[in-house]
């Protein structure tokens, strides 16, 4: 008999998490499993409409889910609980009003993805007490990396939490083939004889770009045929682009805004630069991998799980512009070893990263919660 499993999103933005549910929801076994998604009906989540040609059935949420008074959402979406009857509910990171709901609905297990457990969630007072609520009684979290583990248990855990490491898959074959580098240097108008430093993120203080414009500023004084390729938007990019003015390497620095053809882009770039005040598992450093990149990371969340210091890129500490810049600096002097941390990452993907690998063991963890 079919179990329905449902996934349960209530950020309205399309980013790494939404990317991690789409390719649980593509790829779940449908000899075992009925798979559902639940969302905010917004533009910006306009891609999972895609999932139904896939056979998910969608269900929507108000447009104000985020907004809403928390206990005027509740009830709204207890009440689409019950139309759907899940025997699983998978919430997307920790949603107060959905878990709340599912907790009143009490005919599904509850499975939670803790996707960046060092995250301030910024609640007041009664928020904690609805968050501890919410977290209380029998769950399985999902956390994608042992330090994020630690760290969500330190922070959030509650004595009825059974935890789950289950890493995020990257499609390594999706970075293969020939790809057309001229191309992406006439577009972003990058002289040929200039290598690539590039940087995948949304703009936001988190990412730590203030710092990588800072380091810039050195790199470009040893070597001066480097462009950096920033990849992304958020509600830093004018801020950004005026303090690259500021600090002399705005020429050097293009702001690509957001793109989808991220593998095309990496396999025109020399070295992939993540300097990250906290991350989760970081999706963009691991398609850096996949694309054969060296990369230099700061060892925050679950990116040592990724980056091996000296094996497949080079950890420096958060906000040390000295020593971002002297690891960049380092990785353009030695080319071969460059290559070589660059192979070395793309094997450590395809060895433990894989996306058949992150489906099938969170497989186990719903047959797990489905037996208990």
């Amino acid at each position: 008999m079919l179990k329905d499993i449902l996934y349960f999103q209530q950020n309205t933005t399309f980013g790494l998490t939404e990317r991690y549910i789409y390719t649980l929801a593509s790829e779940l076994d449908r000899s075992k499993f009925r798979v559902h998604l639940m969302y905010p009906d917004v533009p910006q989540l306009e891609s999972f409409a895609v999932l139904k040609t896939l056979g998910v059935e969608l269900h929507s949420l108000p447009r104000k889910v985020v907004e809403d008074n928390i206990f005027r959402l509740i009830p709204t979406i207890y009440k689409s609980l019950r139309a759907v009857e899940p025997d699983l509910i998978h919430y997307n990171d920790p949603v107060i009003a959905g878990m709340l709901a599912g907790r009143i609905y009490s005919k599904a297990g509850i499975v939670m993805t803790h996707h960046t457990p060092e995250l301030d969630r910024n609640y007041a007072g009664s928020g904690k007490i609805l968050e501890k609520l919410a977290f209380s009684g029998p769950i399985k979290v999902i956390f994608t990396s042992k330090e994020d583990c630690h760290t969500g248990v330190k922070f959030d855990g509650m004595s009825q939490w059974e935890t789950e490491v289950v890493p995020y898959g990257v499609d390594v074959s999706m970075f293969d083939g020939t790809y057309n580098k001229k191309a992406v240097y006439d577009e972003f108008d990058i002289p040929s004889h200039h290598r690539i430093i590039a940087n995948v993120a949304r703009l936001v203080e988190q990412k730590g770009h203030k710092y990588l414009i800072d380091a810039a500023k050195i790199v470009l004084n040893k070597h001066e045929n480097v462009t950096f390729l920033i990849v992304g938007d958020g509600n830093l990019r004018k801020n950004l682009m005026s303090y690259a003015e500021y600090v002399g390497v705005s020429e050097r620095c293009v702001f690509a805004g957001y793109r989808t053809d991220i593998a095309t882009v990496l396999k025109a770039c020399n070295m992939f630069v993540m300097p990250s005040l906290f991350e989760g598992l970081c999706m963009a450093v691991m398609e850096a991998f996949a694309a054969g990149l060296p990369v230099v990371a700061t060892p925050v969340g679950g990116i040592p799980s990724t980056v091996i210091d000296g094996e497949t890129g080079v950890l420096v500490p958060v906000r040390n512009i000295n020593k971002l810049s002297q690891a960049m600096i380092s990785i353009l002097d030695n080319p071969t070893k460059a290559k070589q941390m660059g192979l070395a990452g793309k094997h450590r993907m395809s060895t433990y990263f894989t996306v058949d690998k992150m489906v099938r063991r969170t497989e186990s963890v719903y047959d797990n919660t489905l037996r208990n």
